[in-house]
């Protein structure tokens, strides 16, 4: 099995899965997190044009929020998300390994291998 590191998992899983919970400067500032991942990767004109379009920069209260580096942001965000909004965030863990799968609907885990999926006659 590959190593796996919950904290990271969990902040992926509700980062990706749970984006509507955000606040809008929550949601702005993922954005500038992803244009600057995309920027680190791209020639540095095209880097300069993300930026001056997309990126914190055009916010103070982004850049205050991003201050910490985009983990931190999005860890802090994961976390206030999980507090205020308990009840609206399912956690879809494999009932073999414990581990968070990939998506809120999947039904094998990517980790162990188990599989949930029912089964029709056809694959009986």
């Amino acid at each position: 099995m590959d190593a796996y590191d919950e904290d990271a998992e969990l902040v992926r899983y509700v980062i990706d899965h749970y984006y509507l919970l955000m606040t809008p400067l929550e949601r702005f500032g993922q954005k500038a997190a992803l244009v600057e991942e995309k920027a680190s990767r791209s020639s540095p004109g095209m880097a300069a044009t993300l930026r001056r379009q997309w990126g914190a920069q055009n916010d103070p209260e982004v850049v205050a929020a991003l201050t910490q580096g985009i983990d931190a942001f999005r860890a802090r965000v994961a976390q206030r998300i999980l507090r205020d909004h308990a009840d609206e965030v399912f956690l879809n863990r494999c009932s073999a390994c414990g581990r968070l799968t990939r998506t809120p609907l999947a039904q094998q885990c990517l980790g162990c291998g188990h599989d949930w999926h029912e089964r029709g006659p056809e694959g009986a």
